[in-house]
């Protein structure tokens, strides 16, 4: 048996925008739960940092892997299109920038979860055991 070929970093590209377009797909559906549409919101209004990909909900065709990358600007000014500035992953101190850009965000950075809340002489209790 031959082992699996490991997949080029393009491939790998490729397979994280697959995840975002099917992430996408699913928070888009039906009566979503809140934490979903939290998610949707978020996707759908990527922020200075955030990793994005164009999107385009019915594209096919090759897979172009600078479609994904880290957006660094967003500039808009009334009456021109929204101009975004774009690091594409896989070239790290190249800019890509375009007017009126689909981009959603990748969600790559989990949130800060807040502390479990205690209830009052919780700890105490527990300290002085059964």
């Amino acid at each position: 048996m031959t082992p699996p070929e490991k997949p080029t970093v393009e491939k790998l590209v490729e397979h994280i925008a697959q995840v975002g377009r099917a992430l996408w797909a699913a928070t888009h559906l039906g009566n979503p739960a809140p934490v979903v549409a939290q998610l949707r919101d978020r996707m759908d209004h990527p922020q200075p940092g955030d990793l994005v990909m164009e999107f385009a909900p019915f594209t096919f065709g090759d897979f172009d892997p600078d479609t994904v990358g880290r957006l660094l600007t967003i500039e808009r000014r009334p009456g021109w299109p929204t101009r975004c500035v774009v690091e594409p992953l896989l070239r790290t101190g190249e800019q890509r920038e375009g007017m009126d850009l689909s981009l959603i965000a990748l969600p790559d950075q989990q949130r800060p979860r807040r502390p479990p809340r205690r209830q009052p002489g919780a700890h105490q209790a527990a300290a002085q055991g059964p």
